[in-house]
């Protein structure tokens, strides 16, 4: 069977449902006691703008942005805890959903970031990686 019939036979539902997974984070541990996070994908098109967030118009990585396209990044990828939740906004004193990010993972944001990436951008598995 040919990639034109494989595609043709899938759901195209399943090919438009966000890929969801967990992180364990150290933070929310310390927190509530329960490392668990639920994460999923974003949109390949946001994913690439929150990502090059920090180049200057030169094209030159600005150091000092990343923290933030990595606090946006996490706002937009995790899904439980619901950072948008105005109610947990405001008992944390936050004015948004990034800012919450920082506040709840600190020095985590750039690891959750990295697997929400992950999520979004699926490595293909070899035959030698399963053999392994």
């Amino acid at each position: 069977m040919d990639l034109l019939q494989k595609l043709l036979q899938i759901d195209k539902n399943d090919v438009r449902n966000k890929k969801r997974g967990t992180y364990k984070s150290g933070n929310m541990q310390e927190l509530v006691g329960d490392p668990v996070i639920e994460i999923q994908e974003i949109d390949a098109e946001r994913l690439t703008e929150l990502q090059t967030l920090p180049l200057n118009e030169n094209g030159t990585y600005d150091y000092t942005l990343s923290f933030a396209a990595n606090s946006m990044t996490v706002a937009e990828g995790v899904v439980n805890p619901d950072l948008t939740n105005k109610e947990l906004q405001d008992h944390f004193g936050a004015q948004n959903a990034a800012e919450l990010a920082k506040i709840l993972f600190k020095t985590e944001i750039a690891d959750i970031a990295v697997k929400i990436a992950e999520l979004s951008s699926p490595e293909v598995i070899t035959d030698e990686d399963v053999k392994n």
